[in-house]
């Protein structure tokens, strides 16, 4: 394998979206990953790409929805400075398009490119998006899961992070994944008794994990200094496949059906991929004649 620029260590990369695991990165003392140079960025990115949340301590919350109603309330100047003891928590996404990650990002790609090219899913990143996260000690990101891969870098503080393997209808149904992947603001409700499943991480600054397409996972910040994390997300072609597979799974439960999970067969997986356009089609059509007729 070609030499690494930003990951390190020893890499079980044939786990890529199937099971979670950790090595390290070279990233901790980048010069735009200091707080204070994070200060700086956040107050010059467009207010649409920076959230905030304050108080969340359950792991049961809806994150995506205990962001988007508390960015009302944002006042970065005040967050950043009083964020030791607010028990608050900062999310920050496309950071690649600002000056300060023109490079880093393109390391950050190539790397992922290699990983992609070694495990036979890809010869490029599709759709890579960088993600900041700030957050006080002891603070709580909820369980969820994201709609591409990941990989999570920390860069101050420590935290616990718990990964659950991917597709296991136990955790999170294929029913709740693929319409979740349509854009549903429900999650799945987090259930003490899921713990079993987790894998747990327990890092600090300089140490990574990959968390797989899909995953469910939470996170809770250690006690003794804020946490500073970035995130990368990305599809492979693989993840691609899979989510037009399951949108498609999702048009089909439509009508009443109940087609088989994804990732069981890679042939079923690609001839519904495959199909997704033309159902879509099909959809569009019958809305006209309806439309027209009713």
């Amino acid at each position: 394998m070609k030499s690494l620029k930003c990951f390190e260590g020893d890499f079980e990369n044939f786990k890529l979206d199937r099971g979670p695991f950790e090595f390290r990165h070279t990233m901790a003392d980048h010069p735009a990953l200091t707080i204070e140079s994070i200060s700086k960025i956040l107050q010059e990115l467009p207010k649409d790409r920076v959230m905030f949340s304050k108080g969340l301590n359950d792991l049961g919350v809806n994150f995506d929805d205990a962001l988007d109603n508390d960015t009302k309330k944002l006042d970065l100047n005040e967050i950043i400075e009083t964020i030791r003891t607010s028990n608050c928590y900062i999310a920050a996404r496309n950071l690649e398009l600002h000056p300060s990650f023109k490079e880093l990002y393109g390391d950050l790609l190539a790397d992922i490119s290699e990983l992609l090219k070694l495990n036979k899913t890809g010869n490029k990143v599709l759709e890579p998006m960088i993600w900041l996260f700030i957050a006080s000690p002891n603070a709580i990101t909820p369980f969820h899961f994201d709609r591409s891969s990941n990989f999570i870098f920390q860069i101050r503080g420590s935290k616990e992070l718990a990964v659950f393997p991917p597709r296991v209808e136990e955790i999170i149904s294929a029913k709740d994944i693929e319409t979740y992947l349509e854009r549903a603001s429900a999650l799945p409700p987090w259930r003490e008794e899921l713990d079993r499943f987790a894998h747990k991480f327990n890092f600090k600054a300089g140490e990574a994990v990959h968390i797989p397409f899909v995953s469910g996972h939470y996170v809770k910040n250690g006690p003794e200094d804020i946490s500073i994390t970035m995130s990368i997300f990305f599809h492979s072609n693989e993840t691609m496949k899979w989510t037009s597979a399951m949108k498609l799974n999702n048009r089909l439960r439509r009508f009443g059906l109940k087609p088989k999970a994804v990732g069981n067969s890679p042939l079923v997986d690609r001839l519904k991929a495959g199909l997704l356009p033309a159902v879509d089609g099909m959809f569009i059509v019958a809305k006209k004649i309806l439309v027209l007729f009713f």
